[in-house]
């Protein structure tokens, strides 16, 4: 038995020494590091120059309260937004974002959660912005599972922790969304 173990590990290593010192057919200097800068685009992918734009809720969002997909909600500027020196935003302009995803709390304390997306920024296009933002409810799981696993020693009492909901999403006024803005993309 310890032959055959022997002669395994022995042809392992020698099959993973060949895969690694295998010589390659391309001769010294042929391969060409590619310069980004001349694949002839209109603009720089590696530029990371970005701009936060601090938003607030207007008015309190409740993910309980007939929230529907695809609803335009209205965020103001909380700080002025500059970009080399020149005011693209005033603090307290109007900004529209949509409600992208809405997933409503579930059972075994599973919280809600909301995506809010596209935000329409005047004289700012949808491609330079990272905009994505979630905003999740109350986290009962961590609570429901180990209560639940206590509870089943007594017969179909653990069964009932399975209709404890998660918490809902509430966006308030004082929250703060931060959306970034690329000024040098297209």
């Amino acid at each position: 038995m310890n032959k055959f173990i022997a002669i395994f590990l022995l042809l392992l290593i020698a099959g993973f020494n060949t895969s690694i010192f295998a010589s390659s057919n391309l001769e010294a200097g042929t391969v060409h590091q590619t310069d980004i800068k001349n694949t002839h685009l209109p603009y720089d992918f590696t530029d990371t120059k970005m701009i936060p734009i601090k938003l607030a809720v207007v008015h309190e969002v409740n993910s309980e309260k007939g929230l529907i997909e695809g609803h335009k909600i209205d965020f103001k500027v909380i700080r002025d937004v500059y970009c080399d020196e020149k005011l693209i935003l005033k603090r307290g302009d109007i900004v529209k974002g949509r409600v992208d995803t809405i997933v409503t709390s579930g059972m075994n304390g599973f919280p809600a959660e909301v995506m809010f997306d596209d935000f329409e920024i005047p004289g700012i296009s949808q491609s330079q912005l990272i905009s994505g933002y979630v905003k999740k409810g109350q986290n009962r799981c961590f609570w429901v599972y180990p209560l639940k696993w206590a509870l089943t020693i007594i017969p179909l009492v653990g069964s009932l922790t399975n209709f404890i909901k998660g918490g809902h999403v509430k966006l308030r006024t004082s929250d703060v969304i931060t959306v970034y803005y690329y000024p040098n993309w297209p």
